[in-house]
């Protein structure tokens, strides 16, 4: 009975879902196309839920190329606990991380996620000394540079006045033209192949000496789980002089009815949860990124983020703005996603600040467990 519900069908189908890279995305196979499609699909859903004013995104509807169709209740509810509970780990990073000397945000599997912009236009949340970096495969931020040079009105976001200051003059591994400006860097790379992964994003920039945040939403479930490893590993000893933290998102639970369905109806969409029953709970998650060099890790399913992590005002606002009677449905959703942070800090220097970004600051969680 309980799939007999069409919303609860459609976000089993994935449709909750960031873009996963799987293996073989280089032979342009069927598998390809079915990934890109859950791509768009959650780019769609982030601006339905932007033109309903669920949060804050005027970006995602210019950079994808089709116009979004009003998703359900169900659906930018979930959207807006999982954007918001990311931002929310963002911008406590950036607060907490010395100002005036240098902090780097890593996005991997970037799509045509927005968090850039959403930094950028408010000076409350913006950082001069912040370098941006998108890592993603070669078709995916090709198809954003070329969106990005059409449109003008981003150009002064990324401190550019013509298509020129927007491009590196120098082509990616993949031949692919770049974005590489003074905060906001595209790297082109299979994220699997360790190697390339390191030269990319040290060609782009990145330091092994400044403060930073590797994010990364729905993209290390669909890779298989020694790859994923090899980049958890990676994010934890890249930059070894200075402290940094890892924010993820994505699916848990795939054991149990809904759970099993949720991994059946991707498999068949092309886009199959490799590593999801290797690290099928959140405390096989949790030592996951201990054993891959993380110090502390800190996570909870989305029903907790949602219910005691988020501010109960803007709660209350979004819940306002849709009825929503789907509580059972709601609550089996949440429980199969969650949010994990991983910090981690230098033997030497004053860097135990980064230890605090899973902590919750609202006034109304005080007493809650920290997330």
């Amino acid at each position: 009975k309980l799939f007999q519900s069409k919303r609860l069908w459609v976000v089993a189908r994935g449709e909750f879902c960031m873009q996963p890279p799987p293996d073989g995305w280089r032979s342009g196979g069927p598998t390809d196309d079915a990934v890109q499609c859950t791509h768009v699909d959650a780019a769609l859903a982030k601006a339905s839920c932007a033109q309903l004013g669920y949060f804050d995104d005027k970006w995602t509807e210019q950079l994808i190329r089709m116009r979004p169709q009003r998703r359900s209740p169900l659906m930018h509810r979930g959207y807006y606990s999982r954007v918001t509970a990311i931002r929310n780990r963002v911008t406590r990073f950036l607060d907490l991380c010395p100002k005036g000397k240098g902090v780097q945000i890593v996005n991997l599997g970037a799509g045509v996620d927005t968090l850039y912009f959403w930094l950028r236009e408010s000076p409350d949340r913006w950082r001069d000394d912040l370098t941006y970096f998108e890592v993603d495969f070669p078709e995916v931020l090709s198809k954003k540079v070329s969106t990005i040079l059409k449109k003008q009105s981003l150009w002064p976001l990324l401190d550019a006045t013509s298509q020129d200051d927007l491009i590196s003059p120098d082509p990616s591994v993949a031949g692919t033209r770049e974005l590489r400006t003074r905060h906001c860097r595209f790297v082109s790379a299979d994220m699997r192949i360790l190697p390339e992964l390191t030269g990319a994003v040290s060609a782009a920039g990145l330091r092994d000496d400044l403060p930073t945040l590797f994010v990364a939403e729905c993209v290390l479930v669909y890779m298989q789980a020694l790859h994923g490893d090899g980049i958890i590993n990676w994010a934890a000893s890249s930059v070894d002089k200075a402290p940094t933290a890892m924010v993820v998102y994505e699916q848990t639970n795939p054991h149990d009815p809904f759970g099993r369905r949720m991994v059946d109806n991707l498999m068949q969409r092309g886009c199959p949860l490799l590593s999801i029953h290797e690290y099928p709970t959140l405390a096989a998650q949790h030592s996951r990124y201990t054993q891959q060099g993380w110090q502390r890790t800190a996570l909870a399913d989305m029903n907790e983020v949602y219910s005691k992590h988020l501010d109960r005002t803007d709660v209350e606002r979004i819940q306002r703005l849709e009825l929503l009677d789907e509580f059972e449905e709601w609550h089996l959703i949440q429980a199969h996603y969650f949010v994990l942070i991983a910090t981690r800090a230098p033997d030497e220097g004053d860097g135990d600040w980064v230890h605090h970004v899973a902590d919750v600051p609202n006034p109304e969680s005080e007493g809650a467990p920290s997330v």
